[in-house]
Protein backbone atom coordinates (compact mmCIF):
# COMPACT_ATOMS: atom_id res chain seq x y z
CA UNK A 1 0.00 0.00 0.00
CA UNK A 2 1.31 3.42 -0.89
CA UNK A 3 0.77 5.14 2.42
CA UNK A 4 3.35 7.90 2.57
CA UNK A 5 3.69 9.95 -0.60
CA UNK A 6 4.05 13.65 0.04
CA UNK A 7 1.79 13.78 3.10
CA UNK A 8 4.19 12.06 5.45
CA UNK A 9 6.78 14.67 4.65
CA UNK A 10 4.56 17.03 6.52
CA UNK A 11 4.38 14.73 9.53
CA UNK A 12 7.52 12.68 9.78
CA UNK A 13 10.10 15.07 8.32
CA UNK A 14 9.55 17.58 11.13
CA UNK A 15 13.06 17.81 12.47
CA UNK A 16 14.48 20.57 14.73
CA UNK A 17 15.94 22.27 11.66
CA UNK A 18 12.59 22.08 9.92
CA UNK A 19 10.80 23.50 12.95
CA UNK A 20 13.29 26.36 13.09
CA UNK A 21 12.75 27.08 9.40
CA UNK A 22 8.98 27.10 9.86
CA UNK A 23 9.26 29.50 12.81
CA UNK A 24 11.51 31.76 10.76
CA UNK A 25 9.02 31.69 7.89
CA UNK A 26 6.20 32.64 10.25
CA UNK A 27 8.38 35.42 11.63
CA UNK A 28 9.07 36.77 8.14
CA UNK A 29 5.38 36.68 7.28
CA UNK A 30 4.39 38.42 10.50
CA UNK A 31 7.13 41.03 10.20
CA UNK A 32 6.21 42.00 6.66
CA UNK A 33 2.49 42.06 7.42
CA UNK A 34 3.14 44.19 10.49
CA UNK A 35 5.12 46.66 8.40
CA UNK A 36 2.43 46.78 5.73
CA UNK A 37 -0.28 47.16 8.35
CA UNK A 38 1.68 49.92 10.12
CA UNK A 39 1.79 51.92 6.90
CA UNK A 40 -1.88 51.26 6.19
CA UNK A 41 -2.89 52.23 9.72
CA UNK A 42 -1.05 55.54 9.44
CA UNK A 43 -2.78 56.27 6.15
CA UNK A 44 -6.14 55.30 7.66
CA UNK A 45 -5.58 57.56 10.67
CA UNK A 46 -4.63 60.46 8.40
CA UNK A 47 -7.69 59.77 6.29
CA UNK A 48 -9.97 59.81 9.34
CA UNK A 49 -8.50 63.13 10.37
CA UNK A 50 -8.95 64.63 6.89
CA UNK A 51 -12.51 63.28 6.53
CA UNK A 52 -13.47 64.77 9.89
CA UNK A 53 -11.87 68.06 8.89
CA UNK A 54 -13.76 68.14 5.58
CA UNK A 55 -17.02 67.10 7.28
CA UNK A 56 -16.59 69.96 9.74
CA UNK A 57 -16.14 72.41 6.87
CA UNK A 58 -19.20 71.02 5.08
CA UNK A 59 -21.27 71.31 8.26
CA UNK A 60 -20.15 74.90 8.72
CA UNK A 61 -21.08 75.69 5.10
CA UNK A 62 -24.48 74.05 5.56
CA UNK A 63 -25.10 76.19 8.61
CA UNK A 64 -23.94 79.31 6.76
CA UNK A 65 -26.13 78.50 3.73
CA UNK A 66 -29.08 78.00 6.03
CA UNK A 67 -28.60 81.37 7.72
CA UNK A 68 -27.86 83.55 4.67
CA UNK A 69 -30.50 85.39 2.64
CA UNK A 70 -28.15 86.30 -0.19
CA UNK A 71 -28.73 84.20 -3.30
CA UNK A 72 -25.27 85.00 -4.65
CA UNK A 73 -23.67 84.01 -1.36
CA UNK A 74 -25.65 80.73 -1.31
CA UNK A 75 -24.47 79.87 -4.80
CA UNK A 76 -20.90 80.63 -3.86
CA UNK A 77 -21.09 78.46 -0.76
CA UNK A 78 -22.82 75.64 -2.63
CA UNK A 79 -19.99 75.63 -5.16
CA UNK A 80 -17.55 75.49 -2.28
CA UNK A 81 -19.55 72.67 -0.73
CA UNK A 82 -19.37 70.63 -3.94
CA UNK A 83 -15.60 71.14 -3.95
CA UNK A 84 -15.35 69.78 -0.40
CA UNK A 85 -17.55 66.79 -1.30
CA UNK A 86 -15.23 66.04 -4.24
CA UNK A 87 -12.24 66.26 -1.89
CA UNK A 88 -14.00 63.92 0.51
CA UNK A 89 -14.63 61.38 -2.25
CA UNK A 90 -11.02 61.65 -3.37
CA UNK A 91 -9.90 60.83 0.17
CA UNK A 92 -12.24 57.83 0.25
CA UNK A 93 -10.88 56.68 -3.12
CA UNK A 94 -7.35 57.00 -1.80
CA UNK A 95 -8.33 54.85 1.18
CA UNK A 96 -9.91 52.24 -1.12
CA UNK A 97 -6.71 52.04 -3.12
CA UNK A 98 -4.73 51.83 0.14
CA UNK A 99 -6.89 48.95 1.38
CA UNK A 100 -6.48 47.11 -1.92
CA UNK A 101 -2.75 47.72 -1.84
CA UNK A 102 -2.53 46.17 1.62
CA UNK A 103 -4.89 43.28 0.86
CA UNK A 104 -3.28 42.37 -2.43
CA UNK A 105 0.19 42.64 -0.89
CA UNK A 106 -1.04 40.38 1.90
CA UNK A 107 -2.34 37.92 -0.70
CA UNK A 108 0.99 37.87 -2.55
CA UNK A 109 2.90 37.45 0.72
CA UNK A 110 0.70 34.60 1.90
CA UNK A 111 0.88 32.95 -1.50
CA UNK A 112 4.67 33.20 -1.42
CA UNK A 113 4.75 31.85 2.13
CA UNK A 114 2.68 28.86 1.06
CA UNK A 115 5.48 28.02 -1.35
CA UNK A 116 7.78 27.43 1.63
CA UNK A 117 5.05 25.81 3.74
CA UNK A 118 4.27 23.22 1.07
CA UNK A 119 7.88 22.76 -0.04
CA UNK A 120 8.82 20.30 2.77
CA UNK A 121 6.12 17.97 1.43
CA UNK A 122 8.30 17.41 -1.64
CA UNK A 123 11.52 16.77 0.28
CA UNK A 124 10.74 13.64 2.29
CA UNK A 125 13.88 11.75 3.23
CA UNK A 126 13.80 11.87 6.97
CA UNK A 127 12.94 9.89 10.09
CA UNK A 128 10.30 7.19 9.78
CA UNK A 129 10.61 5.82 13.28
CA UNK A 130 6.90 5.86 13.94
CA UNK A 131 6.05 4.01 10.74
CA UNK A 132 8.96 1.64 11.15
CA UNK A 133 7.56 0.71 14.56
CA UNK A 134 4.10 0.20 13.06
CA UNK A 135 5.65 -2.14 10.50
CA UNK A 136 7.42 -4.12 13.23
CA UNK A 137 4.21 -4.51 15.22
CA UNK A 138 2.48 -5.80 12.07
CA UNK A 139 5.06 -8.55 11.52
CA UNK A 140 4.80 -11.54 13.91
CA UNK A 141 8.34 -12.54 12.92
CA UNK A 142 9.55 -9.73 15.20
CA UNK A 143 8.08 -11.40 18.30
CA UNK A 144 10.14 -13.66 20.52
CA UNK A 145 10.14 -17.31 19.51
CA UNK A 146 8.05 -16.82 16.37
CA UNK A 147 10.77 -17.33 13.77
CA UNK A 148 11.96 -20.57 15.39
CA UNK A 149 8.41 -21.86 15.66
CA UNK A 150 7.63 -20.80 12.09
CA UNK A 151 10.52 -22.95 10.90
CA UNK A 152 8.81 -26.02 12.39
CA UNK A 153 5.47 -24.97 10.92
CA UNK A 154 6.98 -24.42 7.47
CA UNK A 155 8.60 -27.87 7.64
CA UNK A 156 5.17 -29.35 8.39
CA UNK A 157 3.66 -27.56 5.38
CA UNK A 158 6.36 -28.85 3.06
CA UNK A 159 5.87 -32.41 4.30
CA UNK A 160 2.08 -32.39 4.01
CA UNK A 161 1.50 -30.22 0.95
CA UNK A 162 1.13 -33.17 -1.39
CA UNK A 163 -1.72 -34.54 0.72
CA UNK A 164 -3.62 -31.30 1.41
CA UNK A 165 -4.71 -28.72 -1.17
CA UNK A 166 -4.91 -25.85 1.36
CA UNK A 167 -1.40 -26.53 2.61
CA UNK A 168 -0.19 -26.73 -0.98
CA UNK A 169 -1.74 -23.33 -1.66
CA UNK A 170 -0.20 -21.90 1.53
CA UNK A 171 3.21 -23.28 0.58
CA UNK A 172 2.85 -21.66 -2.84
CA UNK A 173 1.92 -18.26 -1.34
CA UNK A 174 4.89 -18.39 1.02
CA UNK A 175 7.12 -19.20 -1.94
CA UNK A 176 5.73 -16.31 -3.98
CA UNK A 177 5.87 -13.69 -1.20
CA UNK A 178 9.32 -14.75 -0.04
CA UNK A 179 10.77 -14.62 3.46
CA UNK A 180 8.02 -13.59 5.88
CA UNK A 181 10.64 -11.81 7.94
CA UNK A 182 10.67 -9.18 5.21
CA UNK A 183 7.21 -8.07 6.26
CA UNK A 184 4.56 -9.79 4.18
CA UNK A 185 1.26 -8.35 5.54
CA UNK A 186 -0.74 -10.83 7.60
CA UNK A 187 -4.06 -9.73 6.18
CA UNK A 188 -6.63 -10.73 3.57
CA UNK A 189 -6.60 -14.10 1.81
CA UNK A 190 -3.06 -14.84 2.97
CA UNK A 191 -4.05 -14.44 6.63
CA UNK A 192 -7.06 -16.73 6.25
CA UNK A 193 -4.99 -19.43 4.55
CA UNK A 194 -2.28 -19.06 7.18
CA UNK A 195 -4.76 -19.44 10.06
CA UNK A 196 -6.15 -22.61 8.49
CA UNK A 197 -2.64 -24.00 8.09
CA UNK A 198 -1.66 -23.25 11.68
CA UNK A 199 -4.91 -24.81 12.95
CA UNK A 200 -4.16 -28.00 11.00
CA UNK A 201 -0.63 -27.99 12.38
CA UNK A 202 -1.95 -27.70 15.95
CA UNK A 203 -4.44 -30.54 15.40
CA UNK A 204 -1.73 -32.75 13.93
CA UNK A 205 0.34 -32.59 17.10
CA UNK A 206 -0.23 -35.48 19.49
CA UNK A 207 0.15 -35.73 23.25
CA UNK A 208 3.85 -36.41 22.97
CA UNK A 209 4.20 -33.02 21.27
CA UNK A 210 2.36 -31.18 24.05
CA UNK A 211 4.98 -28.46 24.36
CA UNK A 212 4.95 -27.75 20.62
CA UNK A 213 1.14 -27.84 20.61
CA UNK A 214 0.92 -25.27 23.40
CA UNK A 215 3.54 -23.17 21.63
CA UNK A 216 1.62 -23.38 18.34
CA UNK A 217 -1.62 -22.33 20.02
CA UNK A 218 0.16 -19.27 21.39
CA UNK A 219 1.60 -18.46 17.96
CA UNK A 220 -1.87 -18.84 16.41
CA UNK A 221 -3.26 -16.33 18.90
CA UNK A 222 -0.33 -14.00 18.25
CA UNK A 223 -0.77 -14.28 14.48
CA UNK A 224 -4.49 -13.55 14.79
CA UNK A 225 -3.88 -10.49 16.99
CA UNK A 226 -1.17 -9.12 14.71
CA UNK A 227 -3.37 -9.69 11.67
CA UNK A 228 -6.26 -7.78 13.26
CA UNK A 229 -3.91 -4.98 14.30
CA UNK A 230 -2.62 -4.75 10.72
CA UNK A 231 -6.19 -4.63 9.40
CA UNK A 232 -7.12 -1.81 11.81
CA UNK A 233 -3.92 0.06 10.94
CA UNK A 234 -4.55 -0.25 7.20
CA UNK A 235 -8.03 1.28 7.62
CA UNK A 236 -6.36 4.38 9.05
CA UNK A 237 -3.69 4.48 6.38
CA UNK A 238 -6.18 4.50 3.50
CA UNK A 239 -7.05 8.09 4.51
CA UNK A 240 -3.50 9.17 3.68
CA UNK A 241 -4.18 8.43 0.03
CA UNK A 242 -7.09 10.90 -0.01
CA UNK A 243 -5.00 13.47 1.83
CA UNK A 244 -2.13 12.93 -0.61
CA UNK A 245 -4.50 13.61 -3.51
CA UNK A 246 -5.77 16.80 -1.87
CA UNK A 247 -2.22 18.02 -1.34
CA UNK A 248 -1.30 17.29 -4.95
CA UNK A 249 -4.32 19.30 -6.10
CA UNK A 250 -3.45 22.13 -3.69
CA UNK A 251 0.11 22.30 -4.95
CA UNK A 252 -1.10 22.45 -8.55
CA UNK A 253 -3.50 25.29 -7.75
CA UNK A 254 -0.83 27.11 -5.75
CA UNK A 255 1.61 26.86 -8.66
CA UNK A 256 -1.06 28.27 -10.98
CA UNK A 257 -1.75 31.16 -8.60
CA UNK A 258 1.97 31.86 -8.27
CA UNK A 259 2.32 32.11 -12.04
CA UNK A 260 -0.75 34.32 -12.41
CA UNK A 261 0.26 36.74 -9.67
CA UNK A 262 4.05 36.85 -9.54
CA UNK A 263 4.85 36.23 -13.19
CA UNK A 264 1.87 37.56 -15.14
CA UNK A 265 0.68 40.41 -12.92
CA UNK A 266 3.79 41.55 -11.02
CA UNK A 267 6.22 40.52 -13.80
CA UNK A 268 8.66 38.94 -11.34
CA UNK A 269 11.16 36.43 -12.65
CA UNK A 270 10.22 33.06 -11.14
CA UNK A 271 13.81 31.83 -11.01
CA UNK A 272 14.80 34.97 -9.12
CA UNK A 273 11.88 34.49 -6.73
CA UNK A 274 12.93 30.92 -5.98
CA UNK A 275 16.50 32.05 -5.39
CA UNK A 276 15.72 35.06 -3.21
CA UNK A 277 12.75 33.74 -1.28
CA UNK A 278 11.86 30.06 -1.69
CA UNK A 279 15.43 28.78 -1.30
CA UNK A 280 16.89 31.68 0.69
CA UNK A 281 17.95 30.67 4.22
CA UNK A 282 18.61 34.17 5.56
CA UNK A 283 15.36 35.43 7.11
CA UNK A 284 16.43 39.09 6.84
CA UNK A 285 17.06 38.75 3.11
CA UNK A 286 13.72 37.02 2.62
CA UNK A 287 11.99 39.77 4.60
CA UNK A 288 13.53 42.52 2.51
CA UNK A 289 12.83 40.71 -0.74
CA UNK A 290 9.15 40.16 0.06
CA UNK A 291 8.87 43.79 1.18
CA UNK A 292 10.22 44.79 -2.22
CA UNK A 293 7.62 42.59 -3.89
CA UNK A 294 4.86 44.16 -1.77
CA UNK A 295 5.90 47.57 -3.12
CA UNK A 296 5.67 46.20 -6.66
CA UNK A 297 2.16 44.97 -5.84
CA UNK A 298 1.18 48.38 -4.48
CA UNK A 299 2.46 50.10 -7.61
CA UNK A 300 0.50 47.69 -9.82
CA UNK A 301 -2.70 48.54 -7.95
CA UNK A 302 -2.06 52.27 -8.43
CA UNK A 303 -1.28 51.77 -12.13
CA UNK A 304 -4.44 49.73 -12.69
CA UNK A 305 -6.55 52.33 -10.88
CA UNK A 306 -5.16 55.04 -13.14
CA UNK A 307 -5.66 53.01 -16.34
CA UNK A 308 -9.06 51.56 -15.51
CA UNK A 309 -10.76 53.77 -12.89
CA UNK A 310 -14.17 52.12 -13.31
CA UNK A 311 -13.32 48.39 -13.15
CA UNK A 312 -9.83 48.18 -11.66
CA UNK A 313 -10.85 46.18 -8.57
CA UNK A 314 -12.27 42.96 -10.00
CA UNK A 315 -9.14 41.11 -11.14
CA UNK A 316 -7.29 41.84 -7.90
CA UNK A 317 -10.32 40.92 -5.82
CA UNK A 318 -10.55 37.57 -7.63
CA UNK A 319 -6.86 36.84 -7.01
CA UNK A 320 -7.19 37.70 -3.33
CA UNK A 321 -10.14 35.33 -2.96
CA UNK A 322 -8.18 32.60 -4.72
CA UNK A 323 -5.26 32.93 -2.31
CA UNK A 324 -7.54 33.01 0.71
CA UNK A 325 -9.32 29.86 -0.45
CA UNK A 326 -5.96 28.13 -0.97
CA UNK A 327 -4.87 28.98 2.57
CA UNK A 328 -8.16 27.78 4.05
CA UNK A 329 -7.84 24.60 2.01
CA UNK A 330 -4.30 24.05 3.28
CA UNK A 331 -5.50 24.57 6.84
CA UNK A 332 -8.29 22.06 6.28
CA UNK A 333 -5.79 19.48 5.05
CA UNK A 334 -3.60 19.95 8.12
CA UNK A 335 -6.73 19.45 10.22
CA UNK A 336 -7.40 16.17 8.42
CA UNK A 337 -3.82 15.10 9.13
CA UNK A 338 -4.27 15.80 12.82
CA UNK A 339 -7.53 13.85 12.85
CA UNK A 340 -5.81 10.88 11.24
CA UNK A 341 -3.02 10.99 13.81
CA UNK A 342 -5.67 10.85 16.52
CA UNK A 343 -6.92 7.59 15.00
CA UNK A 344 -3.54 6.06 15.80
CA UNK A 345 -4.15 7.08 19.42
CA UNK A 346 -7.35 5.01 19.37
CA UNK A 347 -5.51 2.12 17.72
CA UNK A 348 -2.89 2.10 20.48
CA UNK A 349 -5.55 2.25 23.20
CA UNK A 350 -7.34 -0.72 21.63
CA UNK A 351 -4.27 -2.96 21.93
CA UNK A 352 -2.45 -1.47 24.91
CA UNK A 353 -3.63 -4.22 27.26
CA UNK A 354 -3.21 -7.11 24.84
CA UNK A 355 -0.69 -9.55 26.28
CA UNK A 356 1.09 -9.94 22.95
CA UNK A 357 1.22 -6.28 21.87
CA UNK A 358 1.23 -4.22 25.06
CA UNK A 359 5.01 -3.68 25.13
CA UNK A 360 4.99 -2.61 21.48
CA UNK A 361 2.11 -0.21 22.18
CA UNK A 362 4.20 1.55 24.85
CA UNK A 363 6.98 2.19 22.32
CA UNK A 364 4.50 3.16 19.62
CA UNK A 365 2.80 5.65 21.94
CA UNK A 366 6.11 7.37 22.74
CA UNK A 367 6.93 7.81 19.06
CA UNK A 368 3.42 8.91 18.15
CA UNK A 369 3.57 11.57 20.88
CA UNK A 370 6.78 12.91 19.33
CA UNK A 371 5.13 13.07 15.92
CA UNK A 372 2.01 14.78 17.22
CA UNK A 373 3.89 17.29 19.36
CA UNK A 374 6.12 18.21 16.43
CA UNK A 375 3.17 18.54 14.10
CA UNK A 376 1.04 20.59 16.48
CA UNK A 377 3.90 22.93 17.34
CA UNK A 378 4.45 23.60 13.64
CA UNK A 379 0.92 23.53 12.23
CA UNK A 380 -2.08 24.68 14.23
CA UNK A 381 -4.99 23.96 11.86
CA UNK A 382 -7.59 26.02 13.70
CA UNK A 383 -5.31 29.04 14.04
CA UNK A 384 -4.26 28.69 10.42
CA UNK A 385 -7.86 28.68 9.19
CA UNK A 386 -8.76 31.55 11.53
CA UNK A 387 -5.83 33.63 10.26
CA UNK A 388 -6.83 32.82 6.67
CA UNK A 389 -10.35 34.10 7.29
CA UNK A 390 -8.96 37.29 8.79
CA UNK A 391 -6.12 37.98 6.36
CA UNK A 392 -7.78 41.00 4.69
CA UNK A 393 -8.94 44.35 6.06
CA UNK A 394 -12.32 45.83 5.15
CA UNK A 395 -12.67 49.21 3.48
Amino acid sequence: MKRIGIILLLIFAITPAFLSAQINDQSVTQQVLQELNRERTLLSQNLDFRIKEIDSKINNLDESIKNTNSAAEKVEKLVERVKFLEERQEEIDINTVGVYKYNYSSAVLNLASMEREIKPLNLFNSSREFYSTLDKVSNPMNYEGYQEWFGNFKKYIEEEKEEDAKLAALNHIIGVTGDLAQGTPFTGMFAGTLFDGISQFVNSLGRRDREMKDKSLEMLKLTTTVSQFTHDKDLIETEWEAINKSLDELKELQNKAMKENLVNILEINQKEFEEKFTNETDAKKRTQYILDISKVAENKIAEEKAKNPENWKQDYHDQMMTVQNLKIRFGTITFRILENLEKYEDLIKKYQNDKYLKDEMVQLKLKLDLVRNSFESTFNPQEYIKASNEMYVVE
